[in-house]
C-alpha cells in the first residue's frame, strides 16, 4: 500500500465491492429508502414552526435575557399594575407613531384634534366578538389599580397646555405635584433652554402611542391577539388624514413577517425544483458520435430526474424525522431545501460522470463498482465536510442558526446515504439496460448507428442508440467523452498551465485577496429587527419612524439595583445618588433631568411639604407614607419590600429609569449597552443590571463575531483533518486547507462589499461556504492525486477533464436552485442568496483556476503517486 493512502485505498476497494453488490441486488436498496422516506415524511403532519423572533435571533444565555428576567421576577406584569414606560415585555403590545404632515408642529391644535380622532377610533371602533361578547380596547387593556385604561390622554393634556402658553419642560413634565416622563413618547423635538438646568419644548414632530393588552391567562391573550389583528385591518383601511400620518406595529408582526418569508419560498421551491429537473435532464443527454441526434442508450434523463427526487427524499426525511424527535422547526429552515437539493444534484453529476468514464464493454457490476470506488470516495469527502460544517454550526448560541444547521446537517447526510443506496441501485439498473442497448426512457430496443440512413426521421430523433464494442481495449468506442470534457482537458487545462497564464492568474489572485481583505476590514455586524421583515411590510415605516424621531433622544433604560445597601444609612444613600448621577451623565444619557427615581421624588415631595430633611432611621416608614399618597402610589412599583438584616421590613431591591440619547444606529445601540453595563460594573456590591428591549438585539451584535470565528476555526480544523485522512498526500491537503481559508476570506469580504452584514443569517451561509469550499478544492485535488499522468501539467489537464464539467454543472445547478431567491423582497432571503452565490462563484474560481495553478507550481512531485 502506498505511503499516504491507508484510508483512501481501503475505502475505494470497499466501495468497489459495495457497488458490485448493489448492482446484483438493486431492489432492496430502492425499496427500503423509499419506505423510510415515506414513513418519516409523516412528521410533516406535526410541523409547528417557532416564530418568536426574540428567541430565535438573540443568543441563549445573553446578559440581556438575565437582565430582563430580573425585572420580570421583581415586578411581574398583570392586569392591574401596569405603568406606561415600565413594561419590558412586548407581548400583546400595540404601537402607533403619529407624525404631523408638511413638517408641522404636532403639538398644535389641529394635529392634536386629528390624533384624538385616531385614538377614539382605535379605542371604540376596533372591536372583536368572541363567545357572543364584543371586546373593545377598554375590555382588554392593562391598567393601574382599576383606574381604567391609561390610553393616551396625556397627548391631549400636553397639547392643550402647550396651546395655552404653558412651558412644557422636557424630558420630565411637571405641573404642581404631578409629573410624567414624556421623553420616550414625544419625538422630533426642538428645545429651548430657559435656565441652566431646564429645557422646554418649542416644537415637536411626532407622538408615540402605546396600547398594552392582557396577555395572561391564555384565553385573554387569545382575544387580545384577535384584537391586534382587527386593529391591523382597521388601520390599513383608515382613510388619509389631512393633518397626520401614522405607522403601527403589534406583538405578532415579527412572527407574521417571518411566516410571510417562509410562505414566499414554497412557490419558488416548486419553480426551482422544476428548473433543476430540466437542467439535470439537459445535462444527462448525449449525442451519437458527431451527429446532432440524441443517444437514447447512453443518455439518462429519467435517472437524472430520479437524482433530483433523491435529494428531495433526503430533505423530507430530515424534516419529518426531526419533527418526530421534537427538534423545533423555524421558518428560516425553509431555505434549506434550496441548498440541499443543489448539493445532491452536484453529487449526481459526479456519479454520472464517473459512469461515463467506465468501459462499456465491462459487465454491469464492474462498471458500478468502478463508478462507486471513484465517485463515492470523492462524494464522501464533500458530504462529510458539508455535514460537519453544519454540525459545527449547531453548537452556536443563536437558536435560529442552531436549528437551521441541525436540519441541514441531517438532510445532507441522508441525501448522501440515499445516493449510495437508492440512486446507486437505480443507476445499476440503467447501466444494465444500457448494456442491453435499451431505450433509457421506454426500455425498448433502439436503432444502432449502422442503420442510421434507413431509419425514418422520427426514429432518428427518438430511438437512436450507440453500441458498445465487445473488445474492451477499444477505449474510443467504449468510453464516452462529452464535448465539455474534451474542452476542459484539451483546451482549458493546457492554457491554464501555460507560464504566461500562470503569471496572470497570480496577479488576479493578488487583486482578489486585496478586495477580500479590504471588505473584511469594513465588516458590519448585527441583525436589526427591521431586517426580519418583508420589504413591503407595514412595519418597516414604523421602525424607520422610531429610528428617526424616538431613538435619537428620549428612550429609557431601566436600572435595577438587586442588592441595595441599607438606605437608612445616609452615606449609603449618598453613594446610591452618586451612582444614579453616573448613569445619568454617560455619553448616551440625557442628564440628571431625565432621571425617574422614587427616592428623588420622595425627597422632593417632603421638601415641598416643609420637611426638607429625611430622618435616616425612619426612611422606610417615610417611603410607605409617600407611596400611600396619590399620585405617588405608582412609585411603589419601583421597589421590592422584604426582610432586612436586622429582621425589620425594608427595601431589598429597587429600580430607576434614565433617559437615553443617540441610539438610532446599531453601532450606537451596542456602544450604549456597553456604556451602561460598564457603569453598573463600577458598583459590584449592589449587583446592578440594566435593560431596555433593544439590548436583546445588541447582545447578538456582540456575540456574532466571536461565534462566527469559533465556528470557522473549528470547521476549518475538522475540514483539514478530513482532507488529510481522505486525500492520500499530506502536501495536497495543505493546499486544500489554504483554498478553504481563501474562499472563506473572499466570501466574508465580498459579502460586506455587497451590503451584507455579519449576522445570524450570513453566519449560516459562512458556515455553509466552508463546506462548499471543500467541495471544489477536494474534488480537484483528489483528481490531481489519483491521476495516472506522469507530469504536473498532465495531471492538471486530466483532473480538469474529468471533474471540470461536473463541478461547473454543480455550480450552475446551485445558482439555479438559489437564483429564484434573488427576487424575494426580504433581507433574510436576499442575504442567503448573496452569500451562497459568492460561495459558489469564488469556490468555482478556486477549484478551476487558482488551486490547479497552485498545485502545478508549488506542489509538483510531492503530490504525485507512483
Amino acid at each position: 500500500m502506498r505511503p499516504f493512502d491507508c484510508i483512501e485505498r481501503p475505502l475505494a476497494r470497499f466501495f468497489f465491492r459495495y457497488g458490485a453488490f448493489v448492482s446484483k441486488n438493486p431492489f432492496p436498496f430502492i425499496a427500503f429508502p423509499v419506505l423510510i422516506a415515506l414513513a418519516t415524511s409523516m412528521g410533516f403532519v406535526h410541523l409547528d414552526s417557532v416564530t418568536d423572533a426574540i428567541y430565535l435571533f438573540t443568543p441563549e444565555g445573553a446578559p440581556s435575557k438575565m437582565e430582563r428576567q430580573a425585572i420580570h421576577d421583581y415586578w411581574p406584569l398583570h392586569d392591574h399594575n401596569y405603568i406606561p414606560g415600565r413594561a419590558v415585555t412586548q407581548l400583546r403590545e400595540v404601537q402607533v407613531t403619529v407624525t404631523a404632515r408638511d413638517n408641522g408642529n404636532i403639538l398644535e391644535q389641529q394635529y392634536a384634534a386629528a390624533i384624538h380622532r385616531l385614538d377614539l377610533f382605535i379605542q371604540n371602533r376596533v372591536n372583536v366578538t368572541q363567545d357572543d361578547r364584543v371586546y373593545k380596547y377598554a375590555d382588554l387593556c392593562l391598567q393601574w389599580r382599576h383606574e381604567g385604561c391609561p390610553g393616551n390622554k396625556h397627548i391631549q393634556a400636553i397639547s392643550d397646555l402647550y396651546n395655552r402658553g404653558f412651558n412644557i419642560t422636557y424630558p420630565v413634565f411637571r405641573l404642581g405635584n404631578v409629573n410624567g416622563y414624556i421623553g420616550s413618547s414625544l419625538g422630533g423635538l426642538t428645545l429651548s433652554r430657559i435656565s441652566a438646568d431646564t429645557e422646554v419644548v418649542a416644537a415637536a414632530r411626532s407622538w408615540l402611542m402605546v396600547y398594552h393588552l392582557k396577555f395572561y391567562p391564555s384565553n385573554s391573550s387569545y382575544v387580545s391577539g384577535l384584537w391586534e389583528k382587527e386593529f391591523e385591518r382597521q388601520l390599513k383601511a383608515y382613510g388619509p388624514d389631512p393633518f397626520i400620518e401614522f405607522t403601527f406595529f403589534h406583538s405578532q408582526t415579527l412572527a407574521e413577517e417571518l411566516k410571510r418569508n417562509a410562505d414566499s419560498l414554497v412557490p419558488r421551491f416548486v419553480f426551482s425544483f422544476t428548473m433543476l429537473v430540466f437542467f439535470s435532464v439537459l445535462c444527462s443527454m448525449t449525442t451519437v458520435g458527431n451527429s446532432l441526434y440524441f443517444d437514447w442508450v447512453v443518455s439518462k434523463p429519467v435517472l437524472a430526474v430520479l437524482g433530483v427526487v433523491n435529494a428531495g427524499m433526503g430533505i423530507a426525511t430530515s424534516i419529518g424525522f426531526l419533527n418526530f424527535a421534537g427538534i423545533p422547526y423555524c421558518d428560516i429552515v425553509g431555505v434549506m431545501p434550496f441548498l440541499v437539493i443543489a448539493v445532491g444534484i452536484d453529487n449526481m453529476f459526479l456519479m454520472l460522470a464517473s459512469v461515463r468514464n467506465t468501459n462499456r464493454a465491462h459487465d454491469t457490476s464492474t462498471r458500478v463498482g468502478e463508478c462507486m470506488s471513484e465517485a463515492a470516495v470523492s462524494m464522501l469527502i464533500t458530504s462529510l465536510t458539508d455535514a460537519f460544517s453544519f454540525g459545527v454550526g449547531a453548537i452556536t448560541t443563536i437558536p435560529a442558526v442552531r436549528i437551521f444547521c441541525i436540519y441541514t446537517c441531517l438532510a445532507l447526510a441522508l441525501t448522501y446515504l440515499y445516493q449510495i443506496t437508492f440512486f446507486a441501485a437505480l443507476m445499476s439498473l440503467w447501466i444494465q439496460w444500457e448494456s442491453e442497448s435499451r431505450h433509457s426512457v421506454f426500455l425498448d430496443p433502439t436503432i444502432p448507428p449502422e442503420r442510421f440512413d434507413e431509419a425514418p426521421m422520427g426514429k432518428k430523433l427518438l430511438y437512436m442508440g450507440s453500441r458498445a464494442d465487445p473488445n474492451a481495449s477499444n477505449l474510443k468506442a467504449n468510453i464516452h467523452h462529452s464535448a465539455a470534457q474534451v474542452f476542459f482537458k484539451e483546451w482549458f487545462g493546457p492554457v491554464l498551465v501555460h507560464p504566461v497564464v500562470r503569471a496572470l492568474v497570480a496577479v488576479w489572485f493578488c487583486i482578489y485577496l486585496g478586495f477580500a481583505i479590504y471588505g473584511c476590514s469594513q465588516i458590519r455586524e448585527g441583525l436589526e429587527p427591521v431586517n426580519l421583515l418583508v420589504s413591503d411590510s407595514y412595519a418597516i415605516p414604523h421602525y424607520r419612524s422610531l429610528e428617526k424621531y424616538f431613538w435619537h433622544y428620549g428612550s429609557i433604560v431601566q436600572v435595577v439595583v438587586n442588592n441595595p445597601p441599607d438606605l437608612r444609612n445616609r452615606n449609603e444613600r449618598a453613594k446610591i445618588e452618586q451612582m444614579v448621577h453616573d448613569f445619568a451623565n454617560t455619553k448616551h444619557s440625557i442628564g440628571d433631568g431625565s432621571v425617574q427615581f422614587w427616592l428623588k421624588e420622595m425627597k422632593l415631595y417632603y421638601k415641598n411639604n416643609d420637611n426638607p430633611e429625611l430622618v435616616d432611621k425612619e426612611i422606610f416608614s417615610l417611603a410607605q407614607e409617600f407611596f400611600d399618597v396619590k399620585p405617588n402610589d405608582r412609585w411603589e412599583h419601583d421597589v421590592v419590600w422584604g426582610e432586612m438584616a436586622d429582621g425589620t421590613l425594608g427595601i431589598t431591591a429597587f429600580r430607576f429609569l434614565i433617559g437615553m440619547k443617540e441610539i438610532s444606529k446599531t453601532q450606537q445601540q451596542q456602544e450604549a449597552t456597553f456604556v451602561f453595563r460598564d457603569v453598573a460594573a463600577l458598583y459590584p456590591r449592589y449587583n446592578v443590571t440594566t435593560f431596555m428591549p433593544l439590548w436583546l438585539f445588541t447582545d447578538q451584535y456582540a456575540l456574532v463575531i466571536p461565534n462566527t470565528i469559533q465556528n470557522i476555526v473549528i470547521a476549518l480544523a475538522v475540514m483539514i483533518v478530513i482532507a488529510i485522512a481522505l486525500i492520500p498526500q499530506p502536501m495536497c491537503s495543505v493546499w486544500v486547507a489554504f483554498a478553504i481559508g481563501s474562499i472563506d476570506l473572499g466570501v466574508i469580504g465580498f459579502m460586506t462589499l455587497w451590503d451584507v452584514n455579519l449576522d445570524a443569517i450570513s453566519m449560516i451561509t459562512i458556515i455553509m461556504s466552508i463546506g462548499f469550499s471543500v467541495d471544489y478544492a477536494a474534488h480537484i485535488t483528489y483528481g490531481y492525486v489519483s491521476s495516472k499522468e506522469p507530469t504536473e501539467a498532465g495531471k492538471i489537464c486530466a483532473a480538469l477533464g474529468h471533474l471540470g464539467w461536473p463541478l461547473t454543472q454543480g455550480a450552475l445547478s446551485t445558482i439555479i436552485a438559489v437564483g429564484v431567491l434573488a427576487t424575494v423582497p426580504a433581507y433574510m432571503i436576499i442575504t442567503f442568496f448573496k452569500t451562497v452565490f459568492l460561495a459558489i462563484v469564488i469556490g468555482l474560481l478556486h477549484g478551476l483556476i487558482f488551486l490547479p495553478v497552485a498545485l502545478s507550481v508549488f506542489v509538483r512531485g510531492s503530490c504525485i503517486l507512483s
